[in-house]
């Protein structure tokens, strides 16, 4: 995986944004004129572009993290399928342990 895609699936939006708050409260004496001079269609495209990259940070930090959640359960749901298996093989006299192994070898 890459930095970037990193970044956005485990970084979440509001850090993003944070981040770009700071820069601009850092930066804001060196934009500001350039900003008064920008027409408003400009101003608009730029906030809007803003919102729209916030959105899909967003959308992939939450696809990202509900991909961890069902990855969770479905090992979850391996681990005690496994445990169930391993019991009932446990309980299982010799014989039918054989007849069963018997099953699944090719002579």
């Amino acid at each position: 995986m890459d930095w970037l895609s990193y970044a956005f699936n485990f970084v979440p939006w509001w850090v993003w944004t944070v981040i770009a708050v700071v820069l601009l409260a850092v930066f804001w004496q060196a934009l500001l004129p350039i900003w008064l001079a920008l027409p408003k269609w400009l101003k608009g495209l730029i906030l809007g572009t803003g919102a729209l990259l916030t959105a899909y940070v967003a959308g992939r930090n939450k696809g990202s993290k509900d991909e961890r959640d069902r990855r969770a359960k479905a090992d979850a749901h391996a681990i005690q399928n496994r445990k169930d298996v391993d019991d009932e093989v446990r309980n299982l006299s010799p014989s039918d342990t054989d007849k069963r192994l018997d099953r699944w070898y090719r002579d």
